[in-house]
C-alpha cells in the first residue's frame, strides 16, 4: 500500500484519486473548522462551492427540517479572502464553532480553498475524510485500518502549496508508514521528512510560510488552535449524499 500527497486542490484529478481513500487537509482554516464543529456536536457539514448555492441549500434544508418537525438549526459558515460572507452566520474561525452554537446543527459551508478541495475529490475517490492537525492521527488510523491506497490532498492557497498543509500531510504519512507499513511516494516522503525535522517546533517551519505570515496578525488565536495536534479523536467522512459527518 502506498501514500501519495497532492500539493494543491488544483492538482486533484480523477486519475490520481480513483479507487483510493482520500483525506482533505486545509489547516488554516477550513478543515480545522469542520473538525472542530463536528467534534463539538454539529450533525453535518455540507461543503458548497458557490455563495448563492449556499443560500438556496440552507433554505431548502430549513424547510425540510420544518416539515419533519426537526428543530436542529441550519447555519451558513464560510469566508472569502478570510472575511465572513455577507448574510452568513459564521466565518471561518474554528473558535466560533462552539458546542453552544453548533450542537445538532446542519452547517452549509463555503470557503475559498477547503470546500473546493473536498468537492474536487468526490466522484472518483473511494472514501473521503476530513483532516487537520487537530485530528491527524485519528484520520490516519482510520485510513490504515481500511487498508487501501491513500491520497492526502493539501488544499493550498490560490493554487499554491502551503507549508502548514504539508506538515499535516507529512505527519499523517509518517504515521501510516510507521504503524501500517505504507510506502511513500517521493513527495509524501519529503513531507514526512520535513514534519519529522520540525516535529518539536512547528513554529520554526511556519516562519518560512507565506500564508501563515499573511493571517497571523488577524487570526492569532485561530492559528494557535489549528496547530494543536490530536486535540480531537474524530475522523469525519463524506457520505454518499455529499455531506460530512463524524
Amino acid at each position: 500500500m502506498q501514500v501519495d500527497i497532492i500539493g494543491t486542490a488544483a492538482e486533484v484529478s480523477d486519475e490520481r484519486v480513483a479507487g483510493r481513500n482520500v483525506a482533505v487537509i486545509d489547516v488554516f482554516r477550513a478543515t480545522s473548522v469542520m473538525v472542530t464543529a463536528l467534534g463539538n456536536g454539529a450533525r453535518e457539514i455540507i461543503p458548497v462551492t458557490g455563495i448563492e448555492e449556499s443560500f438556496r441549500l440552507r433554505d431548502k434544508i430549513a424547510e425540510e427540517h420544518k416539515q419533519a418537525g426537526d428543530n436542529g438549526p441550519v447555519l451558513l459558515g464560510g469566508e472569502r479572502k478570510t472575511v465572513i460572507i455577507e448574510g452568513f452566520d459564521l466565518d471561518n474561525s474554528p473558535l466560533r464553532y462552539t458546542p453552544e452554537v453548533v450542537r445538532d446543527a446542519t452547517i452549509v459551508m463555503s470557503t475559498t480553498n477547503g470546500t473546493r478541495a473536498v468537492n474536487c475529490a468526490q466522484g472518483a475517490a473511494n472514501e473521503i475524510y476530513i483532516a487537520a492537525l487537530l485530528n491527524a492521527d485519528a484520520v490516519a488510523r482510520r485510513l490504515g485500518e481500511l487498508g487501501k491506497e491513500v491520497v492526502l490532498v493539501c488544499s493550498g492557497r490560490h493554487d499554491r502549496f502551503t507549508i502548514e498543509d504539508g506538515l499535516c500531510a507529512g505527519m499523517m504519512a509518517r504515521y501510516l508508514a510507521h504503524n501500517y507499513g505504507y510506502t511513500l511516494t517521493d513527495f509524501a516522503w519529503w513531507c514526512a521528512d520535513v514534519y519529522q525535522r520540525y516535529e518539536d517546533d512547528l513554529q520554526q517551519a511556519l516562519d518560512h510560510c507565506e500564508h501563515y505570515h499573511n493571517i497571523k496578525g488577524r487570526w492569532g488565536a485561530d492559528i494557535e488552535w489549528c496547530l494543536m495536534r490530536n486535540a480531537m479523536d474524530t475522523a469525519p467522512h463524506i457520505t454518499k449524499e455529499g455531506g460530512i459527518r463524524p
